[in-house]
């Protein structure tokens, strides 16, 4: 059989580039970035690898992200399967069925929930949403609820209403308070990160990612030049985008950052600032001496969840919970100081700031 000058060419370079076994062309380590808009926020993918279909992978999370707020996650939504239960939670006198995945979400953002209770009130709770849709910081011009409407949702027992809700294995939710509202928005994201790496695994070719949304972020793999992974942490005090400084992760790591600089907004009348991260006891935002938190741990769901609690708590308060979720914190106060759990490997950059070792 005879060659071809280009195939003869092709296969002369083929073996030129294989030291001492016949095994083929090897197909180069490239990358592909993107940063897209989905789930409320700013979405930035990064894909290492060999694979030819980085690009089409990314669109498929960015499309599989689209589709688990559209189809499960939004309580705004009538089609989403949380706001179908919080529906039928009213009708069925706080009884109805979950199926799925969203079961084992839900189940988890209680029992994070109910760990986290203290100071009379369950610090990042997914049975609020009759307070959290009051504010509804995501539309485009929020402002302050009605004072009545606030003492109206936050009545009897909302600031421990997780304590009073029952996800069953085989999917029955049981709630006291027919009236029951689920919103997952502290765990959405988490979720997505964690959802997005189960589609990144199925190809064997991608040997790196990392994957962010909005404040949650999670890395798989490693690089192509496989240097570390370092996710920066935004400064509270600084522009969207300025770093306060950057922790070195390895695969599997879930990073989230839970601010007061995130979702916020001044009222007109009285000057006084909001944000989303509202106290169930008094249904005004959380009142802390914190800026924001950062937790780093290998779960996107569990990172979410604990960002937000740990925000509430404040340092001192958040030890324990961090412990038993195996999770490290990055703290940042009204003062500049930044208080960093041992272990973790993280860089100031920013000025005016004094790291503390937790």
């Amino acid at each position: 059989m005879k060659l071809t000058l280009k195939k003869t060419i092709a296969s002369i370079l083929c073996i030129s580039m294989i030291p001492s076994m016949m095994t083929g062309c090897k197909k180069e380590s490239t990358s592909y970035s993107h940063t897209d808009f989905a789930m409320g926020t700013v979405t930035n993918i990064t894909l290492y690898g060999t694979s030819d279909d980085l690009e089409q992978t990314e669109q498929k999370i960015i499309d599989m992200e689209k589709k688990l707020e559209k189809q499960q996650l939004s309580w705004r939504l009538k089609s989403s399967q949380v706001s179908k239960i919080n529906q039928k939670l009213e009708q069925n006198n706080g009884k109805t069925k979950v199926t799925g995945n969203l079961k084992n979400w839900l189940q988890q953002a209680i029992k994070i929930s109910q760990d986290s209770y203290a100071d009379g009130r369950n610090t990042v709770d997914p049975t609020i949403g009759a307070l959290t849709k009051l504010w509804d910081f995501e539309s485009s011009s929020p402002k302050v609820p009605d004072a009545n409407k606030i003492k109206k949702a936050i009545s009897g027992d909302l600031s421990e209403n997780s304590q009073h809700v029952t996800v069953k294995d085989n999917g029955e939710i049981l709630a006291c308070d027919k009236n029951t509202k689920i919103d997952l928005g502290a765990y959405g994201k988490g979720i997505g990160t964690d959802e997005a790496i189960k589609i990144i695994k199925k190809d064997k070719e991608i040997t790196g990612a990392m994957v962010a949304l909005g404040g949650s972020i999670v890395v798989y793999g490693e690089k192509s030049d496989g240097s570390d992974w370092n996710v920066g942490i935004q400064d509270p005090n600084g522009k969207d985008g300025e770093v306060l400084g950057g922790i070195k992760v390895k695969s599997g790591t879930s990073i989230s950052t839970s601010g007061d600089y995130e979702k916020t907004f001044t009222d007109k009348k009285t000057g006084k600032r909001y944000f989303h991260i509202l106290d169930s006891k008094t249904g005004y935002s959380v009142k802390t001496d914190i800026r924001s938190c950062t937790i780093i741990c290998n779960s996107g769901l569990n990172a979410d969840g604990l960002s937000t609690a740990c925000f509430s708590l404040g340092v001192k308060k958040s030890q324990k919970l961090l412990k038993e979720y195996n999770a490290k914190a990055v703290f940042v106060d009204k003062n500049n100081k930044v208080y960093v759990s041992d272990g973790v490997e993280f860089t100031l950059t920013a000025k005016d700031y004094k790291i503390l070792n937790l």
